[in-house]
């Protein structure tokens, strides 16, 4: 008999749609706009349909829509569409005038009233699912690889004695994770392992662990558990800082390990998607560690992160702002870098 070969859907996007990746990484559900004359776009185009206006920005909107017909597609010529169950497709009219093509989960029909989100597809690419309003957000996606339930999962954790790598324990254990290894665990099979949790960015390795050691011990990771990932269509999860993304001016050898960290997650991750699995990474602002410390706001705890990676995974998010301060650094962020790397140096002058 021969064996079936995962294929993965078409990845090839216009630059305007890959505007859906941002909103999707996120849980959001947007929807390009005319800034000249406030028109909704769909498909994601380069020029108002309207004024033709280059003025398109993707802006938040309400995810109900109304089914207008639906179809089910019993053979495609792509063959990741072509497995035995045959997956049903829809136009739905949303509120904004606009009709979307969108992959339908089971009970949805047409002339229903449907709650529409962005999931990311095996490799990446993002299409639009319409599920019932009331939907459970752990089930599966009809067509895509994520969301994924956490229950009967092999876990490995990088560091599982640090305070991060306990909390994720007990956040994987509640979840259902069949088995929740680590380095010291006797019992680990790395042929097994269908989630790797990166913990030991926030190891307490000792102050003589240089930035090259950090990086080789990610890369010896990546290679020892990118291949299992890929050929269970696993996960893995980095746990970073939004240092990561602004530097914290106050401790810039934090912020070159945490910029170093996010540069081996971005390339981790165009591996782990080429193959069909996926990479999940946080960004928490202000954790109780020391270089923390001189951030104003209230602390995350560390089982907050963990349980906040767990929902990230059984909802199929990329990225993951699971404390206040961080996510309004990120609107900060998106709006104006510079106004953020500003703000950031004031608040840390003596």
């Amino acid at each position: 008999m021969m064996e079936k070969i995962f294929a993965l859907p078409p990845r090839m996007r216009s630059r305007a749609a890959l505007g859906m990746i941002g909103p999707a990484a996120t849980g959001r559900f947007a929807l390009q706009t005319c800034e000249d004359c406030n028109n909704v776009q769909y498909p994601p185009r380069e020029f108002c349909r309207k004024c033709l206006s280059s003025a398109l920005v993707w802006r938040d909107q309400p995810r109900q829509a109304e089914v207008l017909a639906e179809a089910t597609i019993y053979h495609s010529l792509e063959p990741a569409f072509s497995g035995a169950t045959a997956p049903r497709t829809a136009l739905v009219r949303h509120g904004a005038g606009v009709v979307l093509v969108a992959f339908l989960t089971e009970g949805c029909r047409a002339g229903d009233t449907v709650h529409l989100s962005y999931v990311f597809a095996p490799g990446g690419s993002v299409v639009v699912q319409a599920d019932p309003p009331a939907i459970d957000k752990e089930k599966a996606s009809v067509m895509t690889s994520t969301p994924r339930p956490l229950a009967g999962l092999n876990c490995y954790l990088t560091d599982s004695e640090n305070p991060l790598g306990q909390a994720c324990t007990s956040a994987l254990r509640d979840a259902g994770a069949a088995n929740v290894w680590g380095p010291a665990s006797p019992d680990a099979d790395d042929s097994r392992v269908e989630l790797v949790v990166e913990t030991n960015w926030y190891a307490g390795t000792g102050e003589n662990t240089s930035l090259g050691q950090r990086i080789e011990a990610h890369l010896e990771l990546a290679e020892r558990f990118a291949p299992v990932l890929a050929d269970r269509k696993g996960a893995w999860v980095s746990a970073l800082s939004f240092a990561a993304l602004s530097a914290y001016p106050d401790q810039p050898r934090y912020s070159a390990q945490m910029a170093a960290a996010q540069a081996l997650a971005i390339s981790l991750r165009a591996r782990l998607l080429n193959q069909g699995a996926r990479l999940v990474a946080a960004y928490p602002a202000k954790l109780d560690i020391e270089e923390h410390q001189s951030i104003g706001g209230s602390t995350l705890s560390w089982p907050s992160l963990a349980l906040a990676l767990a929902t990230a995974l059984q909802n199929g998010h990329e990225d993951v702002y699971p404390d206040s301060l961080s996510r309004l650094w990120l609107e900060r962020l998106t709006k104006d870098r510079k106004a953020l790397e500003r703000e950031m140096a004031m608040s840390s002058a003596p």
